[in-house]
């Protein structure tokens, strides 16, 4: 996903989500849907969705003790949400994270809210970030 980002030389938009979370439904039924919001995640972005709830092991080798919770992290799901819980200080999905690709902030991030203006507001404030770097 990065090294493909910075091939293309696009942003990241990191998108933490669930399996069984519904409001991350939503927000790809009612906002992502928009031709908008699907034109910037389609041309101006690099998309890559991480969910939380993957219950896949990771092999044994990969796997460690969380410094956040001091429990072992095993699935490919325990993975991205120490992730989101170490590095955004936030376990809440959706959680949406605009990054370049050495992985710094290009904006605040944003977790649920249905409004198409905020969030067409939000991807445009993160390539204009991206392209004054």
């Amino acid at each position: 996903g990065i090294a493909y980002a910075k091939q293309v030389n696009k942003p990241v938009i990191l998108d933490f989500t669930g399996w069984s979370c519904v409001n991350c439904r939503k927000m790809e039924d009612n906002v992502w849907s928009d031709k908008t919001v699907l034109s910037l995640l389609t041309n101006e972005y690099v998309l890559i969705s991480l969910y939380v709830d993957d219950k896949t092991d990771l092999p044994e080798n990969e796997q460690y003790i969380s410094k956040t919770t001091n429990r072992k992290v095993k699935t490919i799901g325990n993975k991205w949400s120490d992730f989101e819980t170490t590095r955004f200080k936030t376990n809440s999905q959706p959680f949406y994270v605009l990054t370049d690709h050495e992985g710094n902030l290009l904006t605040a991030p944003k977790g649920y809210d249905t409004s198409i203006d905020g969030y067409i507001k939000f991807l445009n404030e993160g390539i204009r970030k991206f392209k004054n770097s």
